[in-house]
């Protein structure tokens, strides 16, 4: 059953799990921010479920959990970095917060991270940019889970981006996709239900469409979103990411399942890209266009039935203030993988009820 708790006492249970297994105290506040943060907004499927996992993740060897972030090469507006095979997390929030601190005086600044592992959600990155009134864009490659027009089998990974930008009636407008019709984790999580699929989700062994999820992963894959316009983006992403930094490329053969082979490095690229406002309009005025860009949109004339039009991030802005005012209410399988951890390591958690 669906479980409530306080985000700090959940940011403190993620910490101490980490630091438990030998994280240093600094690198698992950061993973825990990220991580509660996710599941405040709603994104509960690349949240705090997936702690557990990473756990075992560097348990079985796959993960180096003393990993320290390096800055290979870097100039005004412009780092890359190797997480040697650390959490996707901490070397994330340090690539975001690195690329903001460059653009502040440069205007805008790109940094690619190579050799990391899974980094939770794309839109919690891009939100640190407009945090600081900029415009951030975040994107990783992953591991080959989604098929192309005319082929069959896992040719690309879907490739998640986000974008988001400073506002005032929400603290930003962000988007946070996966470049397949639906995130891989959500058909993972149907076959552990029983749970048949909208026939747009994934294709069988012969390339064809289907709503049964019981053989993936082992047999077919994802569809990219709008057929040939997500493959496009998820070659983009890959271009971005696993091409520019010399790392890691899904389309190579580099990359494995950072959840389903546990013992071997993950081996994911990110990218993240930041443009400071203020060297365009002005950070002000730019807040400003944004908020009247979102009144006219949610002004817009309605559907027939339609009572509500949302800006992008508005539903998780919405979800992050009832969280904060009541509580992180967690679905029954996230509820479920955090008490086992809980269990594990013999630490307990504060539900609220």
């Amino acid at each position: 059953m669906a479980k409530r708790i306080k985000i700090a006492a959940l940011k403190d249970f993620c910490a101490r799990a980490l630091v438990h297994e030998g994280m240093s105290e600094e690198d698992a506040r950061l993973c825990a921010e990220v991580l509660t943060e996710t599941d405040a907004f709603g994104t509960h499927s690349h949240g705090t479920k997936n702690l557990f996992n990473y756990i075992k993740k560097f348990r079985a060897g796959g993960m180096d959990i003393h990993a320290v972030t390096q800055v290979v090469s870097e100039g005004p507006a412009y780092a890359l970095m190797d997480a040697h095979n650390g959490m996707g997390e901490s070397a994330s929030y340090r690539a975001m917060s690195l690329a903001i601190e460059k653009a502040k005086s440069a205007g805008i600044a790109l940094v690619v991270v190579k050799n990391s592992s899974h980094f939770g959600a794309a839109g919690y990155y891009a939100n640190m940019a407009a945090k600081a009134g900029m415009l951030g864009l975040s994107v990783s490659n992953v591991d080959p889970n989604m098929t192309v027009p005319g082929a069959r089998g896992m040719v690309i990974g879907n490739n998640p981006l986000a974008y988001a930008a400073p506002a005032r009636s929400t603290p930003s407008i962000f988007l946070d996709i996966a470049m397949s019709n639906v995130a891989s984790l959500k058909v993972v999580q149907a076959r552990k239900d029983g749970r048949s699929i909208p026939e747009t989700w994934i294709v069988d062994k012969n390339g064809l469409p289907t709503t049964d999820p019981s053989h993936y992963p082992e047999e077919g894959a994802m569809q990219p979103f709008a057929a040939h316009k997500g493959y496009g983006m998820a070659v983009l992403v890959e271009l971005l990411t696993g091409a520019l930094s010399g790392g890691g490329m899904g389309t190579n053969g580099d990359i494995v399942s950072w959840c389903f082979e546990l013992e071997k490095p993950n081996n994911v690229c990110h990218a993240f890209l930041v443009v400071n406002p203020a060297v365009f309009c002005g950070a002000e005025a730019y807040a400003a266009r944004n908020e009247s860009m979102a009144r006219n949109l949610r002004s817009a004339p309605k559907a027939q039935g339609s009572e509500r039009i949302y800006t992008p991030g508005e539903i998780e802005w919405e979800r992050h203030r009832a969280a904060e005012a009541n509580g992180l209410e967690l679905p029954a399988d996230v509820a479920e993988s955090l008490e086992g951890l809980s269990a594990d390591i013999g630490l307990p958690l504060p539900w609220e009820c």
